[in-house]
């Protein structure tokens, strides 16, 4: 009995998944040509292929899809940042922590892309800055309050937002560890000196 219980759960936990997996690819599919507020329950379940009454089973309203994505999402990227953290002390080990938020951006694509353009408060963005926050050191925790320096770790944070952007939209075309030895670099040296030494790495394994 106990066994054939567990099987109804397990198929119906598997049915649960397909059936939110159809909606919410359903979403991103609409989202393409369409803003949220332009999209409707009817079109979304027709496109998924599931009843409107599925949906507001599991869902009061678009937003609430939406805010439930988040959530997931966010689960997700805490999961990935409690493995056992590097020491991000070095700039190898740093890399190897970059690496980690890269990849989980590769894996998580259509998540990420949808977030970057749906998060109108950028609510998702800051609680991962936070998270963040907790494994490298704040600029704001070591220099005083009338120091600029304080300001470094939002600047290179800010900066890396716009770099993960802009390589998701470029299409991932260089390798997550390249990408993440540059990030690395630039948090410890500055842009223009890891620039340098970029070059170098390039012309020496071009030879």
């Amino acid at each position: 009995m106990a066994q054939q219980k567990k099987q109804r759960l397990n198929h119906t936990d598997r049915r649960v998944k397909r059936t939110k997996k159809a909606l919410r690819d359903a979403l991103f599919e609409l989202l393409e040509s369409k803003t949220l507020n332009q999209i409707t329950v009817t079109e979304l379940t027709t496109l998924a292929d599931v009843n409107r009454a599925t949906f507001y089973f599991y869902y009061t309203d678009l937003n609430d899809m939406v805010d439930q994505i988040q959530t997931e999402t966010y689960q997700t990227f805490v999961s990935v940042l409690n493995e056992t953290v590097p020491d991000i002390g070095t700039i190898e080990g740093f890399a190897e922590y970059a690496n980690r938020l890269l990849i989980f951006c590769k894996e998580h694509e259509t998540l990420c892309e949808f977030i970057i353009k749906n998060d109108a408060n950028n609510m998702l963005y800051k609680k991962m800055q936070t998270l963040i926050l907790k494994s490298i050191p704040n600029s704001k925790d070591i220099y005083a309050d009338n120091i600029p320096a304080k300001y470094s770790t939002s600047f290179f944070l800010s900066g890396v937002t716009g770099i993960l952007t802009d390589w998701m939209n470029d299409g991932m075309s260089i390798p997550t560890e390249e990408l993440a030895i540059y990030i690395a670099g630039v948090y410890f040296n500055g842009s223009s000196k890891t620039n340098q030494n970029y070059s170098t790495f390039k012309s020496i394994n071009k030879k």
